[in-house]
């Protein structure tokens, strides 16, 4: 990914650190001062994090305002600038491998800023001076002294135990499964008989029967994953067919003298009766052009209903492995 690229070329530039798990980020002393750099994907920044404590109010003024100036003039590449909490921050704008030379200043301004005012390097969390670190906790890269790594050692310690220690509630759980892609498939019928039918469909039954399966089976498991994926896999099939037997019903039904029961009846007669075939070519085009709509609207749906499920399986294999990590790492 490219915003990999451009932390591994800051980390080279400035001679700071670069790690890609737990999270893609920059770590390391700059100028005496812990520097962090992660890159928020979602927002399409990068966010500078320093840790450092002011010694008077006189210098806090100062820092902010200096820091306001900074983002003033680089209104281009910086987004905002702040120090709140022991910590500055300046976030810089996403602009692909052009965004090393913004990242390096903003770095530099940052820890100049700290030193021309008279900041020290301090954990953000408790304000020590003494044993500063930089450390993976639950999958996210921090900086803190060790006194307080430890204790949040502890706490994550304890979460996972408990973790461990919670039963998976089975009937809720695929209770659960079943109520959540019934309404996603109930979004896919709806959405259908208003004439379209959205690309993400299949996607938000698995989002939506996974969510359920973990919020009432009280925990997500392999077996619950798996049983969560298989019923929204039934479920695109079956909402594909109730929502294409809807539309004959609610489109012709009246026309050809079908009720809503008999509508079905005549899509199975579509789907699976090989007699139809031999009918005249007019009716037979017909069929073969509405089973290619049905074709297709399943394509779409599956091919979002498989993004989904990678995307789950994936998301549920890191967090497995980093939700309950806390690791030094510099």
């Amino acid at each position: 990914m490219a915003n990999n690229s451009v932390l591994q070329g800051l980390a080279a530039n400035c001679r700071l650190q670069y790690v890609k798990e737990p999270e893609p980020a920059v770590f390391g002393v700059f100028d005496n001062f812990g520097v962090v750099v992660k890159y928020l994907v979602s927002e399409r920044q990068y966010i500078i994090l320093v840790s450092a404590g002011a010694t008077s109010n006189e210098a806090v003024n100062g820092m902010v305002s200096s820091l306001n100036q900074f983002a003033a003039e680089r209104k281009r590449t910086i987004n905002y600038t702040s120090y709140l909490d022991k910590v500055v921050t300046i976030s810089v704008r996403d602009m692909g491998k052009n965004t090393i030379p913004a990242l390096q200043e903003a770095v530099g301004a940052a820890t100049y800023f700290c030193n021309q005012f008279g900041f020290i390097p301090v954990c953000k969390y408790c304000g020590n001076q003494m044993d500063l670190g930089f450390f993976a906790i639950g999958g996210t890269v921090d900086t803190m002294c060790t006194q307080c790594f430890n204790r949040r050692q502890a706490e994550t310690s304890n979460m996972a135990m408990a973790e461990a220690n919670k039963q998976f509630n089975l009937p809720m759980g695929i209770l659960g499964a079943v109520l959540g892609a019934f309404i996603g498939g109930l979004i896919w019928v709806v959405t259908y008989q208003l004439g379209f039918l959205l690309f993400i469909t299949g996607a938000v039954i698995v989002f939506l029967s996974c969510m359920l399966l973990k919020k009432m089976g009280g925990k997500f498991t392999v077996g619950g994953l798996i049983t969560a994926l298989v019923v929204s896999l039934a479920m695109v099939f079956v909402s594909e067919y109730l929502a294409v037997g809807i539309n004959i019903f609610t489109q012709g039904g009246a026309e050809l003298g079908l009720s809503f029961g008999d509508s079905f009846k005549f899509l199975n007669r579509i789907l699976f009766d090989s007699s139809l075939s031999d009918v005249g070519y007019g009716m037979s085009s017909a069929i073969k052009e509405f089973k290619t709509g049905m074709t297709s609207d399943m394509i779409y749906g599956l091919m979002s209903y498989i993004v989904a499920a990678v995307l789950f399986i994936i998301n549920y294999i890191k967090e497995k492995k980093v939700k309950y990590q806390a690791v030094r790492i510099g």
